[in-house]
């Protein structure tokens, strides 16, 4: 009986041995790697001061109908300017913008969802631009539907893209040691490496390139993270029956991120709402080759309301 005991031991310190060698050499890998999308990020953006603080953006394109390009969680002007040639083919600018707390704008230009929405407005302002279609993708939904409630006179439209619309639960005190690896730098990055075996090619390239200019380098979006989580726990009832601007929603009805339940109440309190379901889609699709259908539905729905106004 010792000696099994014995040999139990020894097996169980080889097995903790070598977890503990998978677990550094991991983090040796995530080290280099971190440090090589530091040494590659994009630096083509601008930062604008306001009256309601700093502001990382870009705008491209030369056209006056200007789409407003608002990041989920996370995300930055980066990760939006992905689209820029898609929209701009099709005549529009694209303004992209880094939400407080994320990259180059800091989390006291807006911290609270109200505050994001004055901030957006504040940069119309000092860029001259009169009025926008505001795109909310996931995270951005909240800033994107108080600017609309706020500014009517400046939202052309609304569009919500597998959008935060009521409160998301998110008590970080009940996080399990598991839950609280992956809030880490390292532990993000070892859930997102899991994440792409399951993925296709092209599905892989893509949520690549928005992980390297859109989650990394975590010091540059971990306290806009963090704000969001908050922000979402502490969510109120969105007035949405106050938006005047006319709203289309595009949300997958596999969503398990942001249910596909947020979507279909605000269609239905959202006054001039059109919901488009994506049949079998989750919160992803925005990285497949389906991402083309849900921007021609976009171009199709700003160039109806680009007519309504002629």
């Amino acid at each position: 009986m010792i000696k099994i005991l014995k040999w139990i031991k020894r097996i169980f310190v080889a097995i903790l041995g070598l977890l503990i060698i998978v677990i550094l050499g991991l983090w040796v890998s995530f080290y280099f790697w971190n440090k090589e999308v530091i040494k590659n990020l994009p630096n083509d953006t601008k930062v604008i001061s306001t009256d309601h603080g700093p502001i990382e953006y870009s705008l491209d394109g030369n056209s006056n109908k200007v789409i407003l390009f608002v990041h989920g969680t996370s995300g930055s002007a980066h990760v939006s300017r992905l689209e820029a040639l898609t929209y701009i083919d099709n005549g529009f600018s694209l303004l992209s913008v880094s939400r407080p707390g994320y990259y180059k704008t800091p989390l006291s230009s807006g911290e609270t969802v109200k505050q994001q929405a004055t901030l957006f407005r504040s940069l119309l302002d000092e860029l001259g631009i009169d009025s926008v279609y505001i795109n909310g993708a996931s995270g951005g939904g909240p800033s994107s539907i108080q600017f609309a409630i706020d500014y009517p006179e400046r939202c052309s439209g609304l569009i919500l893209r597998a959008a935060v619309s009521e409160k998301i639960e998110f008590n970080s005190e009940e996080l399990g040691v598991i839950e609280r690896l992956f809030m880490t730098g390292f532990g993000q990055w070892l859930g997102i490496q899991i994440a792409l075996t399951q993925l296709d090619d092209p599905e892989k390239t893509n949520m690549d390139t928005y992980v390297k200019i859109g989650m990394f380098p975590w010091e540059k979006t971990e306290v806009g993270l963090k704000n969001d989580f908050k922000q979402f726990d502490s969510l109120e009832d969105m007035q949405l029956e106050e938006i005047k601007a006319p709203t289309i929603i595009i949300h997958g009805n596999k969503d398990e991120n942001v249910p596909f339940s947020f979507a279909l109440k605000a269609s239905k309190r959202i006054p001039n709402a059109t919901l488009i379901e994506m049949e079998g889609k989750d919160h992803f699709v925005f990285f497949t080759s389906y991402a083309d259908t849900i921007n021609h539905e976009i171009v199709q729905f700003i160039n109806s309301q680009e007519e309504l106004r002629n």
